[in-house]
């Protein structure tokens, strides 16, 4: 799939996917499954905090080096805010400590990451963005945030689980997903500083949103996909009278009955603003269920597509939804496109 950003966007443009149907001999004797594993990761580990640590300190890292030269050196701290999984079986907010050891411990030079994780699941990376936007240059000794997600379902008590919650794409369940893993990040900065260091941005960010869903995945509640809408209504307001349109839409669709039908229910009431609401660019097929790495990794696809030129229009929403109710969804615009300059990051 690629170890860079770059790569990544690549190998899914291509249609490149890493999900394979195997077995899991830590299960049992179970028919083969469909996964996605990281090839350069021990096939032989278990366990997601020690997987989550290793991808994404690699992550961290592939950005610290890239920002590291066009900074002053200076030695400062940057925060890092980091979209982790809800707790689940094989995953407890105790075991978030390992990954945050890891990230700290990614050698930047002069940048020496603050990191401070969010264990609040699929719309945790977007949740962060928004967070991010209103921290950025507060402070002329670090005027960026580094804003990303990480996730793994491999665990054995993660598999297990989703085996008995029917949620793992095998046979005998009629939804679900291939379990996978992921990690990325991303640099945000106000425009003028990014002008002031040389740094090219590959994303305007025009206006984030969250709210609450309480109508949950996994109980007998009617799906009306009430939290979304209103995010991802709020997350619109800049586009209100202005004839303006939304081409591209990156969300968490994963296979599961209820992510489609919360994004129908959001697509009947705002169908208007979008191009074609119906279009939605998801990682799955190409990298499987990444849970809390789905917004970091949407930002990195979406801010690729523009840089690379090869994005269907100008504007993109990119949305979650995590199970506990967190609702997140963003506006991005390709950089220069005429939203105008003033302290957008």
């Amino acid at each position: 799939m690629g170890t860079t950003a770059e790569s990544v966007a690549a190998a899914v443009r291509a249609g490149i996917s890493r999900v394979r149907r195997l077995q899991v001999p830590e299960l049992g004797h179970q028919p083969a499954s469909f996964i996605a594993r990281d090839g350069l990761l021990n096939s032989q580990e278990w366990s997601s905090a020690a997987r989550m640590a290793v991808m994404g300190a690699a992550a961290l890292e592939e950005v610290l080096a890239r920002l590291a030269p066009a900074l002053p050196p200076v030695n400062v701290e940057v925060p890092v805010l980091v979209g982790l999984p809800e707790e689940r079986p094989g995953w407890r907010a105790a075991d978030a400590s390992r990954v945050v050891a890891a990230l700290a411990a990614v050698g930047g030079g002069h940048l020496r990451p603050r990191v401070e994780p969010r264990l609040t699941g699929h719309a945790s990376a977007l949740e962060v963005l928004r967070e991010a936007v209103t921290r950025v240059g507060r402070t002329a000794r670090c005027p960026l945030v580094i804003v990303g997600g990480i996730d793994s379902y491999h665990e054995v008590q993660t598999l297990t689980w989703l085996r008995e919650r029917k949620q793992w794409l095998e046979a005998g369940a009629r939804t679900g997903f291939a379990p996978g893993e992921a990690a990325a990040f991303v640099a945000v900065m106000a425009a003028p500083d990014a002008r002031r260091w040389g740094l090219v941005p590959h994303a305007t960010v025009r206006a984030v949103a969250t709210a609450r869903e309480t109508r949950l995945i996994h109980t007998n509640d009617l799906n009306l996909g009430d939290g979304l809408t209103a995010a991802v209504n709020e997350a619109l307001a800049p586009l209100k009278g202005t004839g303006e349109m939304v081409a591209c839409v990156h969300g968490d669709l994963n296979g599961e009955r209820y992510r489609s039908e919360e994004w129908g229910f959001v697509a009947l009431r705002l169908g208007a603003v979008f191009r074609d609401a119906s279009v939605i660019r998801t990682p799955v097929s190409n990298c499987g269920e990444v849970g809390a790495a789905t917004g970091a990794l949407n930002l990195v696809l979406c801010a690729q597509s523009w840089q690379r030129r090869y994005a269907s229009g100008p504007r993109a929403l990119l949305w979650g939804s995590s199970e506990a109710g967190l609702r997140a969804a963003a506006l991005l615009e390709r950089p220069l496109s005429g939203s105008g300059e003033g302290a957008k990051p």
